[in-house]
């Protein structure tokens, strides 16, 4: 929590800074007719980095209200949502077969190339509910008759980020030391995952297109890298390839940093 909160006194300050700098006396004096907005939007979102769970795409949404304090500087708040779903192809795993039986892998892990496992999971979705304080800074001053706007934002966010429940199915395998085949499965172990939720925190940081913006209606497009702290999530690939794994009780959950990239469009109503 300690780092949440440096996050937003270091947004606070930012926008002190920002406002305060010397715009020139029109663009200080002049405003916007329209200088406040609602906006939603949504879009895509892929999980950044090789190690940070087993998920590859995700979706987001997000609505909030924005004030344009100048022709460069906007605030706001939003809320946003986004979702993960588990996805079982990421699962850490050796080559199903190989065509040289001596190093003939079947599963999940291997232990001694003698035990292997096969692990199917089901569950152990994310999602993440977030409040933001949304900060918005225009390369270019917007005007009345502005058609295309380009600028930057930072939204520090408090997040509850929820895991859904698991559920896995290990089948254990004996090989052959003669012939390499590893043949049927000795036995079949059934295993639950009790997911939940946890407040974090983070911040999104990117660059962003704003069509129209001093008309009624405005669009905007933009991309942003996402990092949130510490949360629960699966995570195959932070444990080594090995069958004792399936007796730790927090696999295969880790508690980490999670990364996302993420792309989104939407529609603003400005309002006077």
């Amino acid at each position: 929590m300690k780092k949440i909160g440096l996050i937003i006194v270091y947004s606070l300050i930012l926008v002190g800074f920002l406002r305060a700098q010397d715009e020139g006396t029109v663009i200080k004096k002049e405003r916007i007719q329209l200088d406040k907005s609602i906006f939603v939007g949504g879009g895509v979102s892929i999980v950044g980095g090789s190690n940070f769970g087993d998920y590859s795409t995700g979706t987001n949404f997000e609505g909030g209200y924005l004030k344009r304090l100048n022709r460069v500087l906007t605030i706001g708040g939003s809320i946003s949502y986004l979702s993960f779903k588990y996805d079982q192809s990421i699962l850490q795993k050796p080559p199903a077969q190989s065509l040289d039986p001596v190093n003939f892998y079947y599963g999940y892990d291997v232990n001694s190339n003698e035990i292997g496992a096969l692990l199917d999971l089901s569950g152990g979705n994310i999602t993440m509910t977030s409040l933001a304080f949304n900060i918005k800074l225009n390369f270019v001053p917007v005007k009345d008759n502005s058609i295309v706007s380009v600028y930057a934002f930072a939204k520090p966010f408090i997040t509850n980020a929820s895991l859904s429940d698991l559920s896995g199915l290990s089948q254990n395998f004996i090989r052959d030391a003669v012939t390499g085949d590893w043949g049927t499965p000795q036995s079949t172990t059934s295993y639950s995952y009790k997911g939940g939720s946890k407040i974090s925190g983070g911040i999104l940081l990117g660059p962003g297109l704003e069509f129209f913006p001093a008309k009624k209606i405005s669009f905007f497009a933009q991309a942003s890298f996402g990092y949130t702290f510490s949360i629960d999530f699966v995570s195959t690939r932070s444990y080594n390839s090995d069958i004792e794994n399936l007796a730790n009780p927090k696999f295969p959950t880790k508690s980490l940093g999670f990364t996302s990239i993420n792309f989104a469009g939407g529609v603003s109503l400005n309002l006077d």
